[in-house]
């Protein structure tokens, strides 16, 4: 049976994935849309490096407030209250963030969007977990996270038409209407999967040895919060910069640019479940950091443009497969009572890079002098560090569950 037979197959068994994966390609689609001119609006207030990052970061603050919470409620209340809420929060956040007239209330309006972001994104992978059995895992999380960037993708080429076209303004307006169809869906279409729930929140938060506080999970959360970092100082800020500063591109090439990365991600993905479950999750995991600290380690080579586009599609290309290895190797070392609180705090985790990435790439753009590219060449080193850190504390994981 091909690759493609076995996710239709997937596909046919569990139809309530459907509104699942509809609802994660309209949530990223929205979100994409704003990526390629964040960077470049932000600028337009007059403020520093460190504070365009300010504008990303603020996003993850918000994120990062609400993955918990969301995860652990989610698993005493049910999936479906939360997955529509976190789109209407952040339709909220998009419409403030299109009438501001002041960066202030721009990074206000971007913490709503953080906060109904996380929301939205720990749910729907806890609800993904539901439905999973060790058989499927690393293809539902491959069928995730395949929706998830064929919404970014789309997301990240139409924003930089949009903002080209009709205004830098225009990707938020998009947002809006975008996440209350989101909200529509999953109100209407998704049913929920009822989790088992959890004894109580000190009990989910209480050690146990293989769960969400052993070391192979703190392990793959570590990573992942570096790979968080990376993504949202380069793709989201100073890839960006560089490609307008350094190779001379506009906002709608840019975003041509970061729809490669998303794009190149998604082609890959029907292939990752195969090299999952040859190698393992863990090792697909190695093999990702290795190759995105390669992929970005590229664009510093020299001034012409064939370096960008090939760090585009290198990143893309190994990135494509760091997100289904995460995620398949997190719920495979996890209790099936702990999905939600276990992968809320792991987009904690995750978060806390999200957060700091574009905040200490500023500050080293603003403070040390190596500019652009010496924030990519940091970036280059922590994820090889991460990755043996990774080898050093993990274990090899088993369909047991």
């Amino acid at each position: 049976m091909s690759i493609f037979q076995t996710i239709g197959t997937t596909l046919k068994q569990d139809r309530h994935i459907w509104p699942l994966l509809i609802m994660i390609c309209c949530s990223m689609l929205g979100t994409g849309m704003v990526v390629p001119m964040l960077s470049v609006y932000a600028a337009t207030f007059g403020v520093t490096s460190t504070l365009v990052g300010m504008l990303v970061t603020i996003f993850g603050i918000g994120r990062l407030l609400a993955n918990f919470p969301a995860g652990w409620l989610s698993q005493n209340i049910g999936r479906r209250p939360l997955l529509v809420t976190g789109p209407l929060i952040v339709a909220a956040g998009s419409l403030g963030a299109a009438l501001t007239s002041g960066f202030v209330e721009l990074c206000f309006w971007r913490f709503v969007q953080g906060v109904g972001s996380g929301m939205y994104l720990t749910v729907s992978l806890a609800a993904l977990a539901d439905i999973s059995t060790p058989a499927t895992r690393a293809r539902i999380v491959g069928l995730y996270q395949f929706a998830l960037q064929m919404g970014a993708t789309l997301g990240s080429v139409f924003g930089g038409f949009t903002a080209k076209l009709f205004g830098l303004t225009a990707p938020f307006w998009a947002m809006l209407l975008i996440s209350l169809a989101t909200a529509l869906v999953a109100l209407f279409s998704f049913r929920d999967s009822k989790p088992p729930p959890s004894r109580s929140l000190s009990g989910a938060l209480a050690t146990e040895k293989r769960g969400m506080f052993s070391a192979s999970f703190l392990g793959i959360s570590f990573v992942s919060c570096v790979a968080f970092f990376t993504r949202t100082a380069c793709m989201f800020q100073l890839i960006p910069l560089m490609g307008q500063d350094t190779f001379g591109l506009d906002v709608s090439q840019i975003g041509i640019g970061i729809g490669i990365i998303a794009g190149t991600m998604m082609l890959v993905m029907p292939f990752n479940q195969l090299l999952i479950e040859k190698v393992g999750a863990r090792m697909a995991v190695v093999y990702s950091m290795l190759g995105m600290a390669v992929g970005l380690a590229v664009i510093v080579i020299g001034p012409q443009q064939y370096w960008f586009w090939l760090c585009m599609v290198l990143y893309g290309l190994t990135g494509g497969l760091n997100a289904p290895a995460v995620g398949a190797y997190s719920i495979a070392v996890l209790p099936r009572r702990q999905y939600g609180a276990g992968l809320g705090m792991q987009r904690t985790i995750s978060d806390i890079g999200y957060v700091a990435g574009p905040v200490v790439v500023g500050l080293v753009d603003d403070l040390s002098g190596f500019g652009h590219a010496g924030g990519i060449l940091s970036n280059v080193g922590l994820l090889v560090v991460s990755t043996l850190v990774f080898i050093l504390v993990s274990r090899n994981t088993t369909a047991e569950k």
